[in-house]
């Protein structure tokens, strides 16, 4: 991929540079511009919208990654079909590249990557489940029945489940997609439970990853528990060295809803034992339309998400105090069903 030599610039040598290159840009847009115009005829407004077309030209090349002075998202805003994505969504595209360069969460690098090497299709619909207690309508302990009531018993949904272990065991979401017709997205990091979860045949998208607890791509070592497995952070050397540890490749749960195409849910169930607000706060709540959500609340306390989803448009509707299943139900103060 031809990344602009100025983007490189930008983040290396620092702001000022680019800047200055910036406005020398626009300046030789403008003159050519006027030049144009003094043989034409100007029309309204016409420098004003050479700037601005100089600038828009020059910022879509600086806005490749992440850096650590840039917005809190420093979201691309381009229409899928601008040709101005083909520019950054090409050969150089590496998982290295991706990590290393921190790009963005809607960055066609990170999606595409997801696309490619990640995302497993739903299986056919006309596949028979191969489940381990077939009989069992429900393995979640309430979740699925209180989203479910809340949402009037609604049909045809589309979830996300992040901690979806084995596509069974515990699952919020099985019950919805058997016997509602949902479809959906399951994300397990563990790849012995995610091994489990593709002999299911369940008829959601599957990802082998963890989420993010940044806003941007990163590898992470997981920690090998069934049922708890966890990102682990500050270890030392020795520690990184114990055999249930593995390096896994991790996305922010707003890339990988880009890459199957859907930024509105009717549930969000969150289980990953202790990262569920910082998870959280990488969402870019102004770019995703969330119905309800399941969160975990074991590790960080009912009040941090509580005082965090208050100011997102959120209310809690519900708690699930089971032992496996300590939970807080959320609904978006807009919905239809409150």
């Amino acid at each position: 991929m031809r990344f602009p030599i100025v983007s490189q610039i930008y983040y290396r040598q620092g702001t000022l540079i680019v800047t200055a290159i910036a406005l020398v840009f626009a300046f030789i847009f403008v003159i050519q511009h006027m030049t144009y115009t003094q043989t034409s005829g100007p029309s309204s407004g016409s420098i004003r919208d050479a700037v601005d077309q100089a600038l828009e030209s020059i910022n879509i090349r600086l806005r490749g990654r992440v850096s650590p002075i840039s917005s809190e998202y420093n979201l691309l805003d381009l229409d899928e079909t601008d040709p101005r994505l083909a520019e950054l969504a090409a050969e150089k595209c590496t998982i290295d590249w991706m990590n290393a360069d921190r790009l963005q969460q809607d960055h066609p690098c990170v999606i595409e990557t997801i696309r490619r090497r990640y995302l497993h299709p739903p299986a056919d619909l006309d596949v028979p489940y191969n489940l381990v207690a077939p009989n069992k309508a429900d393995p979640s302990v309430g979740q699925a029945a209180s989203i479910l009531n809340y949402l009037g018993n609604q049909t045809k949904g589309f979830f996300i489940e992040c901690g979806a272990l084995d596509g069974e065991h515990l699952s919020n979401t099985l019950y919805m997609e058997r016997t509602m017709q949902w479809g959906g997205v399951l994300v397990e990091a563990d790849q012995t439970s995610f091994g489990k979860l593709l002999s299911r045949r369940r008829k959601s998208y599957a990802l082998p990853v963890c989420l993010s607890l940044q806003p941007y791509p990163t590898q992470v070592t997981f920690k090998v528990t069934y049922a708890i497995g966890s990102v682990q952070e500050s270890l030392t050397p020795e520690q990184s060295k114990e055999s249930n540890m593995l390096t896994l490749q991790c996305f922010p749960i707003y890339s990988i809803l880009l890459a199957v195409g859907r930024t509105q849910i009717d549930f969000f169930s969150l289980d990953v034992e202790g990262h569920e607000l910082r998870i959280l706060k990488t969402i870019p709540w102004h770019k995703v339309d969330i119905k309800t959500l399941a969160v975990e609340w074991d590790h960080v306390g009912e009040k941090p998400l509580i005082d965090y989803m208050g100011p997102k448009g959120y209310y809690v509707f519900g708690r699930n105090t089971v032992n496996v299943g300590n939970d807080l139900f959320f609904a978006k103060n807009d919905s239809r069903h409150r």
